[in-house]
């Protein structure tokens, strides 16, 4: 059977799509993700590598770091790309929904080296998603641009969130980057993630979290 690699921000895409993969039985031996060599954080969303490593350890999938720069990271991949492939893995894993351009540039890179990209979560209508995804992971809203309303940051995905987004006119998965998340809990997780402390980080175009504490609660399991 052939294995593959996933993208891993953390997030609820990345992370729902490789549940998608495992639940139509792909295999995948490896968790790529990018550290911006400038922050030492997350690429994607800006968390520390540490916390990344601790969901890792929790599914239970080996994560890879890779660290580079914006003006690196297309050679850097490429140089990635090149060892996962010489490691025998023919199949990557994204998360993009229904970003065209995104999704043709990754399938242009990745066919340079006989893998094929998998996208478990395309064409599925966002409303639909946005709702398995809530049934099937806590995800935690950690970063929103300007223009959505900062009581929103540090809360669970929520109804009532879903429905703010629908009347600002905005996609319910932010697959443009309007918000991230990390998850926190899931099926594929021998625990739960608790964030203990952050501090709000804002920007000109966005506000998030820096995060700097948390645990892990495991499930108690009773005695036979």
């Amino acid at each position: 059977m052939s294995t593959a690699f996933a993208m891993w921000s953390g997030g609820k895409d990345s992370h729902y799509a490789l549940h998608r993969a495992l639940q139509a039985g792909m295999e995948c031996e490896l968790l790529v993700t990018f550290i911006d060599e400038e922050t030492d954080l997350v690429m994607s969303h800006r968390l520390p590598p540490e916390l990344i490593e601790e969901q890792a350890r929790l599914v239970g999938i080996p994560l890879l770091k890779v660290r580079a720069t914006y003006a690196t990271y297309e050679r850097v991949l490429r140089n990635t790309l090149y060892d996962i492939r010489s490691d025998g893995i023919t199949r990557g894993i994204f998360g993009d929904i229904y970003l065209r351009e995104h999704r043709d540039w990754f399938e242009s890179i990745v066919a340079d080296f006989s893998i094929r990209a998998l996208f478990p979560l395309w064409g599925i209508p966002t409303a639909l998603l946005i709702e398995e995804q809530r049934k099937t992971m806590k995800s935690i809203i950690i970063q929103i641009e300007r223009r959505i309303s900062e009581s929103y940051l540090g809360r669970e995905i929520s109804n009532e969130f879903i429905e703010y987004l629908g009347e600002q006119g905005l996609d319910p998965c932010g697959e443009s980057g309007e918000y991230h998340t990390f998850v926190c809990r899931s099926p594929l997780m021998d625990g739960e993630i608790v964030l203990t402390h952050a501090e709000r980080r804002a920007t000109t175009q966005s506000v998030g979290l820096e995060i700097d504490f948390w645990k892990v609660e495991r499930p108690t399991r009773r005695a036979v």
